[in-house]
Formats: structure tokens, sequence, C-alpha cells
């Protein structure tokens, strides 16, 4: 594992330390696939990931007690060094902090400009509440409030005086809105 300008990256001999299931998830960080993760997926990894740090930590420490002598062996036989179990859990280390990068990397884009968080919705949404709550604007100027009220304004209800009389296809009275069928049974 080796840090150039401050970005981990992964050698050969840190990954041989992994397991196929902890080499996936290493390499779905290593590869540079984040950005194709979705939010469910990203928190999903990054909890297998944290998991798999812990115990490899763990196991570490055990080993490392044991290896002193301070501890009591939980196998066959103490454990004589703890070098690949304190690599892998470093390794584990490393790609979880390039999730936990990310995942705050997308807070702060989605806090930045995108949305407003719920609380400032709320917020917003109360205030627009407590404005609404005082007497309308057409109560407090005295203007129409129902279709019923004889000041209330028309509208498009003076429209209807000037309707056709004549059918759309220009026949008189409603001969028009027939079917063309039915208009041609009529023998005169």
């Amino acid at each position: 594992m080796t840090a150039q300008n401050d970005t981990p990256t992964f050698v050969a001999d840190d990954l041989r330390l992994l397991d196929q299931e902890e080499g996936k998830l290493v390499d779905v960080v290593r590869r540079g696939k984040l950005e194709a993760l979705g939010q469910s997926e990203l928190n999903d990894t990054l909890q297998r990931l944290r998991d798999r740090r812990d115990r490899a930590r763990e196991l570490a420490n055990r080993q490392r007690r044991e290896a002193r002598g301070k501890a009591d062996p939980s196998g066959v036989a103490p454990a004589t060094q703890n070098s690949g179990t304190e690599g892998k859990a470093r390794v584990l280390g490393l790609a979880l902090e390039l999730l936990t990068q990310e995942r705050k990397r997308r807070s702060e884009d989605v806090s930045s400009g995108e949305g407003a968080s719920q609380s400032e919705l709320a917020a917003r949404a109360e205030s627009l509440k407590a404005e609404g709550a005082g007497l309308s604007p057409m109560q407090e100027e005295g203007g129409p409030m129902h279709p019923e009220d004889p000041e209330a304004d028309p509208g498009k209800g003076a429209l209807a005086d000037t309707a056709r009389t004549v059918a759309p296809s220009g026949a008189l009275d409603h001969a028009g809105e027939l079917p063309s069928r039915e208009r041609s049974r009529t023998r005169y």
C-alpha cells in the first residue's frame, strides 16, 4: 500500500492478504467504480467493509496477545505472528476510508446546492402555513368569495348566450349532429 499525493493505492502483495469476498469489496473501491454505485449500494458496501475490517482487527489483536503469551491460544497452537492479519485490516481500512470520503463528497454535493434538507423544507412549510392562517386577501379587501355572490365576476358565463344555433356541419337545426348514416336513411 503506497500513498502518493494522499491517495492510497493498493499493491498486489496487499491484495493477496484478502479472501475472495473481501477482494471484491476492495476491487470496487480500487478500480474507481464508486461513481456507478447507488447510495444504497454504497452504504451496503461500506457496512460490509466495516464489519470485515473490525473482524480483522479483532483477530490481529488476539493473535498479538497469543504471540506474546498473554492470552490462551484459540486454536491447537498459539499464533506466532499476526502480520498478515494486520495487513488485511490495514487494506480494508484504506478501502473503508475511500468509501467514507465518497459518501461525504456525495452528502456535500447534495447539501451544497441541489436541494434543501428536510429540516429546511419543514421550516419553510411551517412558515407558509402560518402565512395562510390569517384571513384571505379576498376577505380583507371585501372581494367576492363565491360564484353565487351578486358581486362575483361572471367569468365565461356570458358566452353561453353567443352559442351556435346552427349545427357544425352547416345544417339547420341539429341535423348535423346525427351520424351521416342516420341522416341518409330519411327519404323525402
